[in-house]
């Protein structure tokens, strides 16, 4: 149904339970929300994707002036053009927001990204910066209001503040490579010169101290999946996305191998890893407890967040006393530990998910699955032994 002057002030600025969504014609429609407010959109698909671009809201902007804003747009499209970065009543090439560059980067940009990156950048560069400066053009905000924004944030955390401007760096610069915006004064900024880079993991634990986590992790009264999760990371030493995100059919039982596929690996290869005798009961407890998604969230339906896994781990580490650790140092721990008994280093690359470097990169394809198997057998029964004499 065609939307109409009448409608919209029934709608604005009272209580609304209606669709979300009212469309017009050609592309054009409204999102409305429960208190009545009301934006116009116009939606199309450019390079086969689909796309929304923000037309104003009512009623500042009227349904004429949108109609005609649509019009312009489909006209753009027709003759081979972006709407997104040409004058169609909105901000003309070179004067948009910082909000409107961060929006053009997401909608452009984040489809090439892997979705743990996805999710990196929106919940630091996204969260803090979309809001940055409102209704000012990014061209116009000048080198000391940057430095000032960044220096607040630096006073709370300075490795926040470094990855922000790092990240806010890198969203500007794309969008001034495709000539979305003329300039930034946020170029000028160095990342050095702002908060302390993060520093890199050197924790290495004990097999004591493995047990210490695990006998917490048993103790705790969170769910099943958090549990199976974290013991499964201690035995495999895989990356947190990896299992996290993992489906049962991606384990072979027949072959004894568990597959991770090249979308969920951070090298773009294939993981191979095996199911080793001690893992294969953690793996069937979560396959019975959950189904095909082994470790869901809230929902049931999909993977944890990576946030709900790191807080239940904040909670063992606060009632284990042996200082701060990450899942991510279950893997430093399995490789130094194994380095020690003698395993063969790229067998341990291999458990880790690496990509084996020079020639090997390029003609070896073994996964030595029965060296890791052997491995990984060796790692489980130091930690059970360990954690049989910590439990008493």
């Amino acid at each position: 149904m065609a939307l109409s002057d009448t409608k919209l002030r029934s709608i604005y600025g009272k209580p609304y339970s209606g669709p979300a969504e009212i469309t017009d014609s050609d592309g054009l429609s409204v999102r409305v929300t429960p208190k009545g407010v009301i934006n116009f959109q116009y939606r199309f698909r450019w390079e086969g994707k689909q796309h929304r671009l923000p037309l104003g809201k009512y009623p500042g902007t009227t349904l004429r002036d949108a109609r005609n804003k649509a019009t312009e747009i489909k006209e753009s499209i027709d003759r081979g053009i972006d709407p997104r970065i040409i004058d169609v009543g909105r901000k003309t090439v070179g004067n948009p927001t910082v909000g409107e560059c961060l929006r053009y980067w997401e909608e452009c940009y984040f489809p090439t990204l892997r979705d743990g990156t996805k999710r990196l950048y929106t919940s630091m560069v996204l969260r803090n910066m979309r809001e940055a400066f409102p209704g000012i053009p990014a061209v116009d905000v000048p080198v000391k209001a940057w430095v000032d924004l960044f220096s607040a944030i630096e006073k709370e955390s300075p490795t926040k503040a470094h990855i922000l401007i790092k990240q806010t760096r890198s969203a500007i610069g794309w969008c001034i490579r495709r000539q979305f915006l003329e300039n930034c004064e946020v170029m000028k900024i160095l990342p050095k010169d702002i908060g302390v880079k993060p520093t890199v993991g050197e924790i290495t634990l004990s097999y004591n101290q493995l047990a210490k986590i695990w006998i917490a992790i048993e103790r705790s009264r969170a769910s099943t999946a958090n549990c199976i999760l974290h013991q499964m990371l201690m035995l495999y030493g895989a990356r947190n996305s990896e299992v996290r995100e993992a489906v049962y059919s991606e384990f072979n039982i027949e072959e004894g191998v568990w597959v991770v596929p090249s979308a969920r690996s951070k090298t773009k290869k294939i993981i191979r890893r095996p199911i080793f005798k001690q893992i294969a009961p953690f793996l069937e407890k979560a396959h019975l407890a959950h189904g095909e998604v082994l470790f869901s969230g809230a929902d049931g339906k999909t993977a944890m967040t990576i946030a709900g896994a790191n807080r239940f781990l904040g909670r063992i580490q606060q009632k284990v006393d042996i200082g701060p650790f990450t899942s991510h140092d279950f893997r430093r721990t399995l490789a130094t530990r194994l380095s020690e008994e003698g395993v063969a280093p790229h067998v341990i690359e291999k458990m880790l998910g690496h990509e084996l470097g020079g020639v090997l990169s390029v003609y070896n394809k073994h996964d030595w699955i029965a060296e890791q198997k052997e491995a990984y057998e060796l790692h489980a029964e130091k930690l059970f032994w360990h954690i049989k004499r910590a439990s008493g």
